[in-house]
């Protein structure tokens, strides 16, 4: 963690937060594969099974990126099974109970938050995790680490329509690319007008990721709302009103 979050020339290598970790501040910051099965298990007297949904909908991401290769497929199933023995729809009810308390208590930081926004990139990752967790008992081969590796497993499990899959799947790339573009030019960025050098990276940028790429400031802004509108209408008809 030292090494990670120790400040250099051009900043810190990375923001690492261990304060979500379960046992919070005073627990330890590495667990064993046994207490990470036991937490993530079946309900038991003795404290197993104490994850809340939003962990669940957090391990259909988790990819183990090093280590012995026993221990590492140990890690994925331990969390595939997660996942699988909890399915259910109360992961529907949980999700959107979550939405709702992020959208009043961490509303858009300005007009350029395309994660946190209603119809932004939360949502794409929302319906995504959500359905998983719901349905994963039934079609175990709907589970992906990326988003829109799931999304197309979804729609081939007949759980989301291929179009609005695939519409889903063309916002995570939209936003995500947006994403990236403003974290490298501006960051955070809580102005209606970006700066003109900015701006131009930008819209250069995105044209890969956009089958109709925007040419100015004004048409990225009415992509970007038809983009939210899409998600957002997906998000009701899969999840529920925030």
């Amino acid at each position: 963690m030292a090494a990670l979050t120790a400040p250099g020339a051009e900043g810190k290598p990375y923001e690492v937060d261990m304060r979500l970790r379960p046992t919070g501040n005073k627990g330890p910051v590495a667990t064993s594969i046994a207490s990470f099965e036991r937490y993530h298990g079946p309900r038991r007297d003795d404290g197993g099974g104490e994850a809340w949904t939003w962990e669940r909908m957090a391990l259909t991401r988790a990819r183990p990126v090093t280590g012995p290769a026993a221990l590492r497929k140990r890690i994925a199933e331990a969390c595939r099974t997660a996942v699988i023995i909890h399915a259910g729809q109360q992961a529907i009810a949980d999700a959107l109970a979550m939405r709702t308390r992020m959208l009043r208590d961490l509303p858009p930081d300005g007009p350029w938050d395309v994660k946190a926004m209603p119809g932004g990139l939360v949502e794409v990752e929302f319906i995504a995790q959500a359905l998983q967790c719901a349905h994963a008992a039934k079609n175990p081969r709907i589970l992906a680490a990326s988003t829109r590796d799931s999304l197309s497993a979804l729609a081939k499990a007949g759980i989301l329509p291929p179009d609005e899959a695939a519409m889903l799947i063309r916002a995570d790339r939209f936003w995500r690319t947006l994403q990236s573009l403003l974290r490298l030019t501006v960051g955070r960025w809580k102005e209606p007008a970006l700066p003109e050098p900015a701006a131009h990276a930008i819209l250069r940028g995105l044209a890969p990721a956009c089958e109709e790429a925007p040419v100015d400031l004004p048409s990225l802004r009415t992509q970007m709302g038809r983009v939210a509108t899409e998600v957002r209408a997906a998000f009701e008809q899969r999840i529920g009103r925030p």
